[in-house]
């Protein structure tokens, strides 16, 4: 297999997951070389009403949690919303082995529907290795 080194590799991570009344968790994906978390898009559906919390976060080497959002002094630390997309512009550098994680928690009364986590994390690397991409 041929490989081909990219410079400036942009790479959106897709976080999807259904998340029954009352469950919390987070899923994860790990990254692959040196870059920025360049954007974070959440979105919420129509009939959320705020019970679905999101809570995007960079994890780097030696443990180290980063928020993707700064959220004020006293305050809770998760964005919820209803049949809303917030979007922002980040700018916060990653390294190898980093973890993007997306923690989520349903407040949802018990029989509800579910609600469906909707996380899109942009991340450029300054130079990752793939498989040579062979187009026509």
């Amino acid at each position: 297999m041929d490989f081909e080194r990219l410079i400036n590799a942009s790479k959106t991570y897709v976080f999807r997951k259904s998340v029954p009344a009352g469950e919390s968790g987070f899923i994860e994906h790990s990254l692959v070389a040196h870059g920025t978390v360049e954007n974070v898009k959440i979105r919420f559906a129509a009939g959320e009403n705020g019970t679905l919390r999101i809570r995007p976060v960079v994890i780097i080497p030696q443990e180290i949690m980063i928020d993707l959002f700064t959220y004020a002094e006293g305050g809770d630390k998760y964005i919820s919303g209803d049949d809303e997309t917030v979007s922002s512009s980040v700018r916060y550098e990653i390294e190898n082995n980093a973890v993007l994680r997306v923690f989520y928690e349903n407040h949802g009364e018990p029989g509800s529907a579910d609600s469906q986590v909707n996380v899109d994390i942009e991340v450029t690397y300054f130079q990752i290795t793939e498989p040579r991409n062979i187009i026509g």
